[in-house]
Protein backbone atom coordinates (compact mmCIF):
# COMPACT_ATOMS: atom_id res chain seq x y z
CA UNK A 1 0.00 0.00 0.00
CA UNK A 2 2.77 2.49 0.91
CA UNK A 3 4.52 2.00 -2.44
CA UNK A 4 1.18 2.49 -4.18
CA UNK A 5 0.63 5.76 -2.33
CA UNK A 6 4.10 7.04 -3.16
CA UNK A 7 3.55 6.29 -6.82
CA UNK A 8 0.37 8.40 -6.85
CA UNK A 9 1.73 11.39 -4.94
CA UNK A 10 1.97 13.45 -8.15
CA UNK A 11 -1.65 12.98 -9.20
CA UNK A 12 -3.93 16.04 -9.18
CA UNK A 13 -5.67 16.47 -5.85
CA UNK A 14 -9.17 17.90 -5.27
CA UNK A 15 -8.72 20.54 -2.51
CA UNK A 16 -10.34 20.30 0.88
CA UNK A 17 -11.68 23.87 0.50
CA UNK A 18 -12.04 26.74 -1.99
CA UNK A 19 -12.98 30.34 -1.30
CA UNK A 20 -15.83 32.27 -2.92
CA UNK A 21 -13.89 35.42 -3.80
CA UNK A 22 -11.75 35.83 -6.92
CA UNK A 23 -8.77 37.76 -8.26
CA UNK A 24 -10.83 40.84 -9.05
CA UNK A 25 -11.93 41.03 -5.40
CA UNK A 26 -8.33 40.93 -4.19
CA UNK A 27 -7.18 43.52 -6.72
CA UNK A 28 -10.07 45.78 -5.75
CA UNK A 29 -9.17 45.35 -2.08
CA UNK A 30 -5.74 46.85 -2.70
CA UNK A 31 -7.35 50.22 -3.45
CA UNK A 32 -9.62 50.26 -0.41
CA UNK A 33 -8.56 51.25 3.07
CA UNK A 34 -9.15 49.97 6.57
CA UNK A 35 -11.40 52.72 7.94
CA UNK A 36 -15.11 51.88 7.70
CA UNK A 37 -16.79 53.43 4.68
CA UNK A 38 -19.68 52.86 2.32
CA UNK A 39 -19.21 49.08 1.99
CA UNK A 40 -18.97 48.72 5.76
CA UNK A 41 -22.22 50.67 6.22
CA UNK A 42 -23.98 48.78 3.41
CA UNK A 43 -22.96 45.42 4.85
CA UNK A 44 -24.27 46.38 8.30
CA UNK A 45 -27.53 47.50 6.74
CA UNK A 46 -27.93 44.32 4.66
CA UNK A 47 -27.21 42.03 7.61
CA UNK A 48 -29.54 44.08 9.78
CA UNK A 49 -32.33 43.64 7.25
CA UNK A 50 -31.66 39.91 7.09
CA UNK A 51 -31.99 39.49 10.87
CA UNK A 52 -34.46 42.32 11.48
CA UNK A 53 -32.17 44.28 13.81
CA UNK A 54 -29.87 47.28 13.32
CA UNK A 55 -27.61 46.02 16.11
CA UNK A 56 -24.71 44.70 14.03
CA UNK A 57 -20.98 44.93 14.79
CA UNK A 58 -18.54 43.87 12.06
CA UNK A 59 -15.47 42.13 13.47
CA UNK A 60 -12.11 40.65 12.47
CA UNK A 61 -13.37 37.11 13.12
CA UNK A 62 -16.15 35.03 14.64
CA UNK A 63 -14.06 34.39 17.73
CA UNK A 64 -13.41 38.13 18.00
CA UNK A 65 -17.15 38.80 17.93
CA UNK A 66 -17.76 36.25 20.68
CA UNK A 67 -14.93 37.67 22.79
CA UNK A 68 -16.29 41.22 22.64
CA UNK A 69 -19.70 40.09 23.83
CA UNK A 70 -18.36 37.89 26.63
CA UNK A 71 -16.15 40.70 27.95
CA UNK A 72 -19.27 42.79 28.51
CA UNK A 73 -21.62 40.10 29.81
CA UNK A 74 -21.53 39.85 33.64
CA UNK A 75 -22.25 36.13 33.94
CA UNK A 76 -19.14 34.27 35.18
CA UNK A 77 -19.80 30.91 33.52
CA UNK A 78 -19.92 29.97 29.85
CA UNK A 79 -21.64 26.68 28.98
CA UNK A 80 -20.50 25.29 25.63
CA UNK A 81 -20.89 22.13 23.53
CA UNK A 82 -18.19 19.55 24.19
CA UNK A 83 -17.75 19.06 20.44
CA UNK A 84 -16.93 22.52 19.18
CA UNK A 85 -14.17 24.62 17.69
CA UNK A 86 -11.29 25.39 20.04
CA UNK A 87 -11.59 29.05 19.06
CA UNK A 88 -14.78 29.17 21.15
CA UNK A 89 -12.93 27.71 24.13
CA UNK A 90 -10.03 30.13 23.74
CA UNK A 91 -12.32 33.17 23.39
CA UNK A 92 -14.09 32.22 26.62
CA UNK A 93 -10.78 31.78 28.41
CA UNK A 94 -9.52 35.15 27.17
CA UNK A 95 -12.73 36.75 28.43
CA UNK A 96 -11.99 35.35 31.90
CA UNK A 97 -14.99 33.03 32.05
CA UNK A 98 -15.35 29.66 33.74
CA UNK A 99 -15.99 26.91 31.18
CA UNK A 100 -18.68 24.26 31.55
CA UNK A 101 -19.17 21.60 28.86
CA UNK A 102 -22.33 19.79 27.70
CA UNK A 103 -22.11 16.33 26.17
CA UNK A 104 -22.81 15.68 22.49
CA UNK A 105 -26.05 14.06 21.36
CA UNK A 106 -25.96 10.30 20.86
CA UNK A 107 -26.19 10.30 17.07
CA UNK A 108 -25.18 13.71 15.80
CA UNK A 109 -22.94 16.76 16.11
CA UNK A 110 -24.88 19.11 18.41
CA UNK A 111 -25.50 18.98 22.16
CA UNK A 112 -27.56 16.47 24.07
CA UNK A 113 -30.38 18.80 25.11
CA UNK A 114 -31.36 16.39 27.90
CA UNK A 115 -28.05 17.21 29.63
CA UNK A 116 -28.46 20.99 29.38
CA UNK A 117 -30.85 21.75 32.24
CA UNK A 118 -28.44 20.82 35.01
CA UNK A 119 -25.72 23.07 33.53
CA UNK A 120 -27.44 26.45 33.08
CA UNK A 121 -28.75 29.10 35.45
CA UNK A 122 -28.92 32.89 35.79
CA UNK A 123 -25.14 33.08 36.31
CA UNK A 124 -24.36 31.36 33.03
CA UNK A 125 -24.33 31.96 29.29
CA UNK A 126 -25.02 29.10 26.91
CA UNK A 127 -23.53 28.97 23.42
CA UNK A 128 -25.96 27.15 21.15
CA UNK A 129 -23.96 25.91 18.17
CA UNK A 130 -25.54 24.83 14.88
CA UNK A 131 -22.63 22.54 14.06
CA UNK A 132 -21.64 22.36 10.38
CA UNK A 133 -24.89 24.20 9.54
CA UNK A 134 -27.04 21.39 10.95
CA UNK A 135 -29.38 23.17 13.38
CA UNK A 136 -29.43 22.25 17.05
CA UNK A 137 -32.78 21.91 18.82
CA UNK A 138 -32.82 25.66 19.43
CA UNK A 139 -36.52 25.90 20.28
CA UNK A 140 -36.18 23.42 23.13
CA UNK A 141 -32.86 24.97 24.19
CA UNK A 142 -34.44 28.42 24.42
CA UNK A 143 -37.31 27.06 26.53
CA UNK A 144 -34.89 25.50 29.03
CA UNK A 145 -32.65 28.56 29.19
CA UNK A 146 -35.54 30.99 29.54
CA UNK A 147 -36.92 28.94 32.41
CA UNK A 148 -33.55 29.09 34.20
CA UNK A 149 -32.69 32.70 33.37
CA UNK A 150 -29.72 31.79 31.18
CA UNK A 151 -28.48 34.14 28.43
CA UNK A 152 -28.18 32.40 25.02
CA UNK A 153 -25.65 33.15 22.29
CA UNK A 154 -26.17 31.32 19.02
CA UNK A 155 -22.98 30.17 17.33
CA UNK A 156 -23.93 30.66 13.70
CA UNK A 157 -20.35 30.70 12.42
CA UNK A 158 -21.06 27.41 10.63
CA UNK A 159 -24.70 28.09 9.77
CA UNK A 160 -25.36 31.47 8.13
CA UNK A 161 -28.47 30.90 6.02
CA UNK A 162 -29.68 27.77 7.81
CA UNK A 163 -33.32 27.86 8.85
CA UNK A 164 -35.48 26.10 11.41
CA UNK A 165 -39.13 25.91 10.33
CA UNK A 166 -38.57 28.88 8.06
CA UNK A 167 -36.79 31.01 10.67
CA UNK A 168 -33.10 31.89 10.35
CA UNK A 169 -30.59 30.39 12.72
CA UNK A 170 -29.29 33.34 14.71
CA UNK A 171 -32.74 34.84 15.26
CA UNK A 172 -33.70 32.71 18.29
CA UNK A 173 -31.15 33.62 20.97
CA UNK A 174 -30.30 36.83 22.79
CA UNK A 175 -27.28 37.33 20.53
CA UNK A 176 -25.42 35.53 17.76
CA UNK A 177 -21.98 35.53 16.18
CA UNK A 178 -20.89 34.62 12.66
CA UNK A 179 -17.64 33.93 10.78
CA UNK A 180 -16.48 34.69 7.24
CA UNK A 181 -13.29 32.61 7.20
CA UNK A 182 -12.19 30.32 4.36
CA UNK A 183 -14.25 27.32 5.52
CA UNK A 184 -17.53 29.17 6.00
CA UNK A 185 -20.43 30.14 3.71
CA UNK A 186 -19.05 33.65 3.15
CA UNK A 187 -15.26 33.97 2.72
CA UNK A 188 -13.04 36.99 3.35
CA UNK A 189 -9.21 37.14 3.60
CA UNK A 190 -8.33 35.96 6.11
CA UNK A 191 -11.35 35.80 8.39
CA UNK A 192 -13.73 38.54 9.63
CA UNK A 193 -17.26 38.06 10.91
CA UNK A 194 -20.00 39.86 12.77
CA UNK A 195 -21.96 40.02 15.99
CA UNK A 196 -25.62 40.80 16.50
CA UNK A 197 -27.15 41.64 19.86
CA UNK A 198 -30.91 42.03 20.14
CA UNK A 199 -31.08 44.07 23.36
CA UNK A 200 -30.40 47.72 22.58
CA UNK A 201 -28.71 48.60 25.88
CA UNK A 202 -26.43 45.57 25.79
CA UNK A 203 -25.59 46.29 22.14
CA UNK A 204 -24.60 49.84 23.05
CA UNK A 205 -22.30 48.54 25.77
CA UNK A 206 -20.66 46.00 23.47
CA UNK A 207 -20.23 48.57 20.71
CA UNK A 208 -18.60 51.00 23.15
CA UNK A 209 -16.23 48.28 24.34
CA UNK A 210 -15.42 47.27 20.74
CA UNK A 211 -14.53 50.87 19.85
CA UNK A 212 -12.10 50.94 22.76
CA UNK A 213 -10.65 47.43 22.38
CA UNK A 214 -10.16 47.18 18.59
CA UNK A 215 -8.18 49.09 15.97
CA UNK A 216 -7.95 49.33 12.20
CA UNK A 217 -6.06 46.56 10.40
CA UNK A 218 -2.54 47.87 9.61
CA UNK A 219 -1.45 48.07 5.97
CA UNK A 220 1.24 45.41 6.34
CA UNK A 221 -1.31 42.94 7.70
CA UNK A 222 -3.76 43.85 4.96
CA UNK A 223 -1.13 43.06 2.32
CA UNK A 224 -0.26 39.78 4.04
CA UNK A 225 -3.91 38.71 4.16
CA UNK A 226 -4.46 39.63 0.52
CA UNK A 227 -1.35 37.63 -0.39
CA UNK A 228 -2.69 34.65 1.56
CA UNK A 229 -6.00 35.06 -0.24
CA UNK A 230 -4.12 34.91 -3.55
CA UNK A 231 -2.41 31.71 -2.46
CA UNK A 232 -5.82 30.23 -1.68
CA UNK A 233 -6.89 31.00 -5.25
CA UNK A 234 -3.73 29.48 -6.75
CA UNK A 235 -4.35 26.30 -4.77
CA UNK A 236 -7.65 25.76 -6.55
CA UNK A 237 -5.46 24.22 -9.27
CA UNK A 238 -5.38 20.49 -8.52
CA UNK A 239 -1.71 20.03 -9.44
CA UNK A 240 -0.57 23.01 -7.37
CA UNK A 241 -2.71 21.76 -4.51
CA UNK A 242 -1.04 18.34 -4.70
CA UNK A 243 2.38 20.02 -4.46
CA UNK A 244 1.19 22.09 -1.51
CA UNK A 245 -0.27 19.03 0.20
CA UNK A 246 2.96 17.07 -0.25
CA UNK A 247 5.08 19.87 1.21
CA UNK A 248 2.76 21.10 3.94
CA UNK A 249 1.21 17.84 5.14
CA UNK A 250 2.45 14.58 3.65
CA UNK A 251 6.21 15.16 3.87
CA UNK A 252 5.86 16.56 7.40
CA UNK A 253 3.81 13.56 8.53
CA UNK A 254 0.78 15.76 9.30
CA UNK A 255 -2.84 15.86 8.20
CA UNK A 256 -3.98 19.15 9.80
CA UNK A 257 -2.46 22.33 11.18
CA UNK A 258 -4.49 21.90 14.36
CA UNK A 259 -3.17 20.23 17.50
CA UNK A 260 -4.26 19.49 21.05
CA UNK A 261 -2.79 22.62 22.63
CA UNK A 262 -4.93 25.58 23.64
CA UNK A 263 -3.33 28.97 22.89
CA UNK A 264 -5.46 31.75 24.40
CA UNK A 265 -3.73 34.83 23.01
CA UNK A 266 -5.19 38.16 21.94
CA UNK A 267 -3.95 37.97 18.38
CA UNK A 268 -4.96 39.85 15.25
CA UNK A 269 -8.41 38.24 15.03
CA UNK A 270 -9.33 39.79 18.39
CA UNK A 271 -7.53 43.13 18.24
CA UNK A 272 -8.91 44.54 14.99
CA UNK A 273 -12.27 45.34 13.44
CA UNK A 274 -13.43 44.47 9.94
CA UNK A 275 -11.73 46.68 7.35
CA UNK A 276 -13.55 48.52 4.58
CA UNK A 277 -11.80 46.35 1.98
CA UNK A 278 -12.95 43.18 3.77
CA UNK A 279 -16.50 44.51 4.02
CA UNK A 280 -16.47 45.15 0.26
CA UNK A 281 -15.52 41.50 -0.44
CA UNK A 282 -18.14 40.21 2.00
CA UNK A 283 -20.87 42.51 0.71
CA UNK A 284 -20.95 41.02 -2.79
CA UNK A 285 -21.28 37.52 -1.34
CA UNK A 286 -23.99 38.42 1.16
CA UNK A 287 -25.95 39.99 -1.68
CA UNK A 288 -25.71 36.62 -3.44
CA UNK A 289 -26.40 34.60 -0.29
CA UNK A 290 -29.51 32.89 -1.65
CA UNK A 291 -27.58 31.47 -4.61
CA UNK A 292 -24.74 30.30 -2.36
CA UNK A 293 -27.17 28.60 0.01
CA UNK A 294 -29.10 26.97 -2.85
CA UNK A 295 -25.87 25.57 -4.31
CA UNK A 296 -24.86 24.12 -0.95
CA UNK A 297 -28.24 22.47 -0.48
CA UNK A 298 -28.05 20.85 -3.91
CA UNK A 299 -24.55 19.52 -3.21
CA UNK A 300 -25.57 18.25 0.23
CA UNK A 301 -28.54 16.33 -1.18
CA UNK A 302 -26.44 14.95 -4.05
CA UNK A 303 -23.77 13.62 -1.71
CA UNK A 304 -26.41 12.11 0.56
CA UNK A 305 -28.00 10.35 -2.40
CA UNK A 306 -24.89 9.14 -4.18
CA UNK A 307 -22.86 8.04 -1.15
CA UNK A 308 -25.71 6.09 0.42
CA UNK A 309 -24.91 2.45 1.02
CA UNK A 310 -21.14 2.78 1.50
CA UNK A 311 -20.47 0.65 4.55
CA UNK A 312 -17.32 2.53 5.57
CA UNK A 313 -19.12 5.87 5.87
CA UNK A 314 -21.73 7.15 8.28
CA UNK A 315 -23.41 10.06 6.49
CA UNK A 316 -24.77 13.23 8.11
CA UNK A 317 -28.54 13.50 8.64
CA UNK A 318 -30.86 14.35 5.75
CA UNK A 319 -32.06 17.92 5.30
CA UNK A 320 -35.65 16.79 5.04
CA UNK A 321 -37.19 20.26 4.63
CA UNK A 322 -34.45 21.72 2.43
CA UNK A 323 -33.65 24.43 5.00
CA UNK A 324 -29.98 24.00 5.91
CA UNK A 325 -26.97 25.96 4.71
CA UNK A 326 -24.21 23.56 5.66
CA UNK A 327 -20.55 24.54 5.49
CA UNK A 328 -19.40 20.91 5.71
CA UNK A 329 -20.47 17.49 4.57
CA UNK A 330 -19.14 15.45 7.51
CA UNK A 331 -18.75 11.70 7.27
CA UNK A 332 -17.75 9.41 10.11
CA UNK A 333 -15.19 6.63 9.76
CA UNK A 334 -15.51 4.36 12.77
CA UNK A 335 -12.45 2.25 11.96
CA UNK A 336 -9.13 3.31 10.49
CA UNK A 337 -9.90 6.98 9.86
CA UNK A 338 -6.33 7.98 9.01
CA UNK A 339 -5.75 4.96 6.79
CA UNK A 340 -8.98 5.78 4.97
CA UNK A 341 -7.86 9.39 4.61
CA UNK A 342 -4.44 8.43 3.24
CA UNK A 343 -5.98 6.07 0.71
CA UNK A 344 -8.39 8.75 -0.53
CA UNK A 345 -5.58 11.32 -0.80
CA UNK A 346 -3.53 8.84 -2.84
CA UNK A 347 -6.48 8.46 -5.21
CA UNK A 348 -6.88 12.21 -5.65
CA UNK A 349 -9.18 13.84 -3.07
CA UNK A 350 -8.38 15.60 0.17
CA UNK A 351 -10.53 15.86 3.29
CA UNK A 352 -10.81 18.61 5.88
CA UNK A 353 -10.46 17.75 9.56
CA UNK A 354 -12.93 19.49 11.86
CA UNK A 355 -12.11 19.55 15.54
CA UNK A 356 -9.99 16.39 15.68
CA UNK A 357 -8.55 18.06 18.78
CA UNK A 358 -11.19 19.49 21.11
CA UNK A 359 -10.96 21.29 24.43
CA UNK A 360 -13.43 19.16 26.38
CA UNK A 361 -12.12 16.77 29.05
CA UNK A 362 -11.78 13.11 28.06
CA UNK A 363 -14.82 12.08 30.10
CA UNK A 364 -17.02 13.63 27.40
CA UNK A 365 -16.83 10.40 25.50
CA UNK A 366 -19.37 11.05 22.76
CA UNK A 367 -17.66 14.29 21.79
CA UNK A 368 -14.25 12.65 21.61
CA UNK A 369 -15.66 9.75 19.64
CA UNK A 370 -17.08 12.17 17.06
CA UNK A 371 -13.76 14.03 16.94
CA UNK A 372 -11.89 10.78 16.32
CA UNK A 373 -14.20 9.71 13.45
CA UNK A 374 -15.11 12.82 11.43
CA UNK A 375 -13.72 13.69 8.02
CA UNK A 376 -15.14 16.43 5.81
CA UNK A 377 -15.66 15.68 2.13
CA UNK A 378 -14.77 18.50 -0.34
CA UNK A 379 -17.87 20.70 -0.13
CA UNK A 380 -17.86 24.32 -1.23
CA UNK A 381 -19.61 26.83 -3.49
CA UNK A 382 -17.05 26.42 -6.31
CA UNK A 383 -17.29 22.61 -6.26
CA UNK A 384 -17.75 21.59 -9.90
CA UNK A 385 -19.77 18.63 -11.15
CA UNK A 386 -16.55 16.99 -12.31
CA UNK A 387 -14.99 17.42 -8.85
CA UNK A 388 -18.05 16.02 -7.12
CA UNK A 389 -18.02 13.04 -9.47
CA UNK A 390 -14.32 12.52 -8.73
CA UNK A 391 -15.02 12.60 -4.99
CA UNK A 392 -17.85 10.08 -5.32
CA UNK A 393 -15.79 7.75 -7.53
CA UNK A 394 -12.87 7.78 -5.09
CA UNK A 395 -15.05 7.21 -2.02
CA UNK A 396 -16.72 4.28 -3.74
CA UNK A 397 -13.31 2.79 -4.57
CA UNK A 398 -11.94 3.34 -1.07
CA UNK A 399 -15.11 1.89 0.44
CA UNK A 400 -14.65 -1.25 -1.64
CA UNK A 401 -10.97 -1.51 -0.70
CA UNK A 402 -9.74 -0.94 -4.25
CA UNK A 403 -6.24 0.22 -4.99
Amino acid sequence: MSQFRRSLSRLPLVPRTKVNYGWSDLIGALWRGARPGTSHAALCLLLGELFDTPNIILTASGRGALFLLMKVLPQPRIVIPSYTCKAVVEAAMLAGKVLVYVETEADGYNIDVNALGECVDADSVFIATHQFGIPCDIVRIMAICRQRGCFVIEDVAPALGSRINGRLAGSFGDAAFFSFDSTKLINVPMKSGFLLVYDDLLFASVKKYAQKATADVPTRMKLLWILQGGIMLLLENHLLYRLFHNIHFRWRGKFTDDDAELRPQLGAFYRFGMSEWQAHIALAQVRGLDAIVACRRISYAAYRDRLAGLAALKLPPPDENGEWACIRFPVRISKGKLAYYEHAVALGIDFAFSFTFIGAPRNFRRAHQVASEVLNVPFYYKLSKAEMQRVIDVLQRVGQGEE
